[in-house]
């Protein structure tokens, strides 16, 4: 049986469903591969209900949250972050979006959420006129590398990702927009 997802732009009436789905499938992703220690101080500090609104708010970020319909609820299952001008965490790429989270729920992975993101992404990018779509990725998030491979992004360099106390890669890659 096929699940029916939705997907909106997020609003201050989504931050619970956002800070919920966020810690979850930061948790999921990443949990195995990290002290418990490092992942509860990150999730506390940047999942938290404050923390979401204050980026809710921030008029050069969207939030896009994809859910699922169970019974008479609509249950998050994915969620979806980008930044412009001064609200990307790298300050030197004028003309240029970032793309900072796109997360789907284990359950919910293969369904096509991400790559309904990242199509709504790089549309988002286009209609702004920019002239480039970059993003970090984990250095060793494979699965994750190989499908910003597939729609045409490159590495161009890397940053450093602090979760917790534990300091580690992300590569950065980016797309040349037409």
């Amino acid at each position: 049986m096929s699940k029916e997802i939705i997907f909106k732009q997020c609003s201050e009436e989504d931050v619970a469903s956002i800070s919920e789905i966020g810690a979850k499938t930061f948790e999921e992703t990443f949990a195995s591969v990290n002290s418990k220690e490092d992942m509860e101080k990150y999730l506390q500090k940047d999942f938290n209900a404050e923390q979401i609104l204050s980026e809710v708010q921030n008029p050069e970020s969207i939030f896009m949250l994809a859910q699922v319909k169970e019974n008479d609820s609509l249950l998050p299952v994915g969620y979806m972050k980008v930044n412009f001008g001064s609200a990307q965490t790298e300050k030197d790429y004028d003309n240029s979006m970032e793309i900072q989270r796109i997360y789907v729920a284990k359950s919910c992975k293969g369904l096509g959420i991400g790559s309904h993101f990242m199509d709504c992404a790089l549309r988002l990018a286009e209609e702004k006129g920019l002239a480039y779509v970059w993003l970090g990725v984990w250095e060793h998030n494979y699965k994750a590398i190989k499908f910003y491979q597939d729609r045409g992004f490159v590495r161009f360099g890397e940053h450093v990702f602090v979760l917790g106390e534990d300091r580690q890669t992300d590569f950065l890659m980016k797309k040349t927009l037409d």
